[in-house]
């Protein structure tokens, strides 16, 4: 039997997945443009799960200036691109703090962010568990890359995940669509942010 369509509000907390200036209000005008409709995702789905009374979890990708906590490991697609494994905004720079539609309030929670999970040497596990709270809602970018290593490990760790669409991001749009599509199906629901919205007013 399909489970229902349902998110128990006592029993969920929203994670802001890298919603950082760098992500989702760039520098360049035509990048910027194209966020736009993620940070106004961003707003609706923080303001739901306010209103439900939903923990809001941010995390935000930092490494230090000297990069001396990034491990370059040997990876096929960054020998193709020539682009590193990992990229992470400057800890303590703007750029690694969030747009102000939506900044954190102070009953929030920020956590600093230095390999692609979530959960990974991060403290979100462990503040769950603290708070006594086992489903996710999560969305953010990138969608196939830290979204879905995010989704994996909470799986792994016993966590109910729903992935927002309109919450996560993409520069590799087939990558992207297949993770919504097919690769997170295995480990999480997969939900519009109309259908989210839903869940938690019910």
């Amino acid at each position: 039997m399909a489970e229902p369509e349902c998110i128990d509000r006592r029993r969920a907390a929203l994670i802001a997945y890298d919603v950082c200036r760098r992500a989702l209000t760039p520098p360049d005008p035509a990048r910027r443009t194209a966020m736009r409709p993620v940070l106004n995702a961003w707003v609706r789905m923080i303001a739901a799960a306010r209103a439900a009374g939903v923990p809001v979890i941010y995390t935000t990708p930092v490494s230090r200036a000297d990069n001396a906590d990034v491990v370059m490991l040997p990876t096929d697609l960054s020998a193709e691109t020539g682009v590193p494994p990992l990229t992470n905004a400057v800890e303590g720079t703007a750029e690694a703090g969030f747009p102000d539609e939506i900044a954190p309030r102070p009953e929030d929670y920020v956590f600093l962010k230095r390999r692609p999970s979530a959960f990974y040497g991060t403290g979100v596990a462990e503040l769950l568990h603290m708070l006594r709270r086992d489903t996710i809602i999560i969305g953010g970018g990138a969608t196939n890359r830290g979204v879905e290593t995010s989704v994996r490990e909470a799986f792994n760790l016993d966590l109910a995940s729903v992935v927002v669409r309109e919450c996560c991001w993409s520069s590799d749009a087939a990558a992207h669509a297949y993770s919504l599509d097919t690769a997170m199906k295995m480990y999480a629901r997969i939900r519009a942010l109309d259908q989210v919205a839903a869940m938690l007013r019910e």
